[in-house]
């Protein structure tokens, strides 16, 4: 499950892979109190995994935020990651995305 998360976590909020170990505190990686609301809503839709914004937040490293999904996914029924959808993309993506984009000229 560790896997999993690590991939939301760099294809969904944009953090950089090498930084994402099981031992790595949440907060060092940027999975603060505004991340974990995003954070909590991916799952929720690519998971199909229910946790909550406070859930996350008791939670030291990311490999026990991997356990919790671990956890919840055996209860739940394991069900395959889904690819991220358009609207499921971060904040600041978005906003690169639109920053970096080609000026359009209008006649």
């Amino acid at each position: 499950m560790f896997d999993v998360l690590k991939r939301i976590l760099v294809d969904d909020m944009q953090m950089r892979a090498e930084d994402i170990t099981p031992a790595v505190k949440r907060t060092e990686v940027g999975i603060d109190s505004l991340a974990v609301t995003e954070l909590a809503t991916v799952l929720n839709s690519r998971l199909g995994i229910e946790i909550h914004d406070y859930e996350l937040l008791e939670l030291c490293t990311v490999g026990d935020i991997a356990d919790l999904l671990h956890e919840r996914s055996s209860a739940a029924g394991d069900r395959e990651p889904t690819e991220p959808h358009p609207g499921n993309v971060a904040p600041m993506t978005l906003w690169s995305a639109h920053a970096n984009a080609a000026p359009t000229h209008r006649p």
